[in-house]
């Protein structure tokens, strides 16, 4: 079965709302993209001083994510140090979350958080050798693949390298999932689908088109 998660990284909660809204209806999972302008140069929800008050009223249950009882959320981690995160966004109720090989983290301490209420994966970019998957796979079920050279920055070619890293991925791990983000459209997602991915995360494609809910419609029409 392949999968369409829309993928974003929002400036602000009020741009998160109004992105997911757009794919409400559509799809049953969205990828919130957070980025601490360490890891990658950019910064996004909840990462910016002004978000902490308000991403604080949904880690204590006052609020809720956009349109939480119609969708499930996987959050990209692309930030050093995402062990310091994962408990509130477990307690705002995000479902998932992805872990990047390369940037500074203790994954011992985000399988202590995580327990059995977070399913965890990890990320890598093209380039990262998929040998050092073997230091995590006992402990994951999904790996994702950037089908892009530069992580953090949307609207970026697609990076064709990524098919041989699917493949190799789907060769030696063949029971985990594979999911890509990154330049993933009407003409990447056959060729991704084809090597062996099964979760595609869009994102300019979906949100810069004219009707998100076609788009997204059009990725699962290929995925069929």
């Amino acid at each position: 079965m392949i999968e369409v998660i829309p993928s974003l990284p929002a400036l602000s909660f009020a741009e998160l709302k109004t992105k997911i809204g757009m794919v409400r209806g559509a799809v049953s999972v969205f990828q919130v993209d957070v980025c601490d302008g360490m890891f990658v140069t950019s910064r996004s929800w909840p990462m910016n001083p002004g978000d902490r008050a308000g991403f604080e009223r949904i880690v204590a249950g006052r609020e809720r994510m956009p349109y939480a009882a119609e969708l499930s959320f996987e959050a990209d981690l692309m930030m050093h140090e995402p062990e310091a995160l994962l408990p509130d966004l477990i307690r705002a109720g995000f479902v998932r979350a992805l872990v990047h090989i390369e940037a500074k983290h203790d994954f011992s301490a985000c399988l202590s958080s995580a327990g059995e209420r977070l399913e965890l994966g990890i990320a890598l970019s093209i380039g990262t050798p998929l040998e050092r998957i073997d230091a995590y796979i006992e402990h994951i079920a999904v790996v994702q693949l950037m089908g892009i050279a530069k992580i953090g920055v949307q609207g970026q070619p697609f990076d064709a390298r990524v098919l041989d890293s699917i493949r190799a991925v789907k060769k030696r791990y063949p029971n985990v999932t594979i999911e890509v983000d990154g330049a993933v459209n009407l003409e990447t997602a056959p060729q991704l689908i084809a090597a062996g991915a099964t979760r595609l995360a869009p994102g300019s494609y979906v949100f810069r088109a004219e009707d998100p809910h076609a788009a997204v419609a059009a990725l699962a029409s290929i995925a069929s």
